[in-house]
């Protein structure tokens, strides 16, 4: 019995020695060692987060800046090309000389008497101007003056897009009284019940 009982604090006294050599220096070591890693992960994620964030702004500039440069041609007659310039406001909210040439560019568009050569070229040098300052914003420094006067665009693309419009009159001409009569029908069904007397 006497073995067992020194045995027993002979054990208890190592677990007292053991841990009485972890000092205050080994518990700061391990509170360092956790709380470098959280600082690892939470600036690893504000990193990432704000790449993430750097990348959808110039990918949204980028879709902007191809999609004025792919319908140039169309000269505001296509519904992208009029969705990315009323998207401009936003995407380049913090760019202040892009918001004055788009205004310039929106002040010469509201005049209906473009038929005029001058006039077209006006709205051409405008729309230049503009796509010129989304370039330098995005890092084309570079880019050639000229950008927006040439462009390619085939005959037979004019001729298709002339057929789709042909066609979409069409339509809308054949098929206007059963939409007059459906839009009728709509508005009297919305309309309040009067009592029967």
């Amino acid at each position: 019995m006497g073995d067992t009982t020194y045995i027993a604090v002979k054990t208890i006294q190592d677990f007292q020695n053991a841990s009485s050599s972890v000092g205050f220096k080994d518990y700061l070591g391990l509170i360092a060692l956790f709380s470098s890693a959280l600082v690892a992960v939470l600036v690893g994620q504000y990193l990432q987060d704000r790449k993430a964030k750097k990348d959808r702004e110039y990918n949204n500039k980028f879709s902007i800046f191809a999609t004025i440069l792919g319908l140039r041609h169309s000269k505001g007659m296509s519904e992208q090309f009029v969705i990315s310039i009323n998207q401009i406001p936003i995407v380049f909210h913090n760019n202040k000389k892009i918001l004055a040439k788009l205004n310039t560019y929106i002040d010469t568009h509201k005049d209906f008497s473009l038929d005029d050569d001058t006039s077209s070229k006006q709205l051409i040098s405008d729309l230049n101007d503009l796509v010129i300052e989304i370039a330098k914003d995005l890092g084309y420094q570079d880019m050639d003056n000229n950008v927006m006067r040439t462009y390619f665009y085939p005959k037979a693309s004019e001729f298709r897009y002339s057929q789709e419009v042909v066609y979409n009159e069409l339509y809308i001409l054949e098929h206007l009284p059963d939409l007059l009569d459906a839009r009728e029908n709509k508005d009297n069904s919305l309309k309040p019940k009067q009592p029967n007397r």
